[in-house]
């Protein structure tokens, strides 16, 4: 399985679901190629229903993935789970899931990425790595606190909290193995063409 490089990740306070379900084809085509669903106040049945409208737009190479309910994830046919880092911990994630499903875990350290990466995570969300307004008042982390995380753990590292496609280069410089954007596609004027800009400085730096 190859882990996306450029993640979508929802959220129906900035684009609400029947707008995402209308836009996906177009921005799954235009280079998003890792879905996540992620809506932590939304009923079960909800995100289920969104998910499973998803799962036929989202196709390979693309992926599907819910964020936290690995009950909606199964019963939806979705790639995997990601999972926060005080959710459920990789292992048991992954006696549910079995084996050919992505599990990424997010983190906020060194710690918990060496934790996560151990305990069996595929892949990892690291941020937010410089101030972003999904997170009003919490600080950057920064782009040596990212390079620590790439150092220390085996697994890629995909980089969140106030990407854009400028700093794209410093972000893969790290060692991350790309990028998870919410407002800078959900938010932007034009979705489709701001994915065309990150996937374009995605392609131009090359993974690491």
């Amino acid at each position: 399985m190859r882990v996306p490089r450029l993640h979508l990740v929802t959220d129906p306070e900035v684009c609400p679901f029947d707008r995402l379900l209308a836009l996906l084809p177009a921005l799954v085509a235009a280079g998003v190629d890792g879905v996540h669903l992620r809506a932590p106040d939304r009923a079960a049945a909800e995100l289920l229903a969104v998910a499973q409208v998803a799962r036929r737009v989202v196709v390979p190479p693309a992926v599907l993935l819910v964020n936290d309910r690995i009950d909606a994830a199964l019963l939806s046919e979705a790639d995997g789970v990601q999972l926060p880092e005080r959710g459920l911990p990789p292992e048991g994630a992954r006696r549910l899931l079995g084996r050919g499903r992505f599990i990424g875990c997010s983190v906020h350290s060194v710690t918990a990425a060496e934790r996560a990466a151990q305990a069996g995570a595929d892949f990892l969300l690291f941020g937010n790595v410089f101030e972003t307004a999904s997170k009003p008042g919490r600080a950057a982390a920064g782009l040596e606190a990212l390079r620590a995380v790439t150092r220390a753990v085996p697994c890629p590292v995909i980089a969140i909290g106030g990407i854009t496609p400028e700093r794209v280069p410093e972000v893969v410089a790290t060692g991350a193995h790309g990028v998870a954007v919410i407002r800078g596609i959900l938010a932007a004027p034009d979705p489709v063409a701001a994915v065309h800009a990150f996937r374009a400085a995605l392609d131009r730096v090359g993974a690491v």
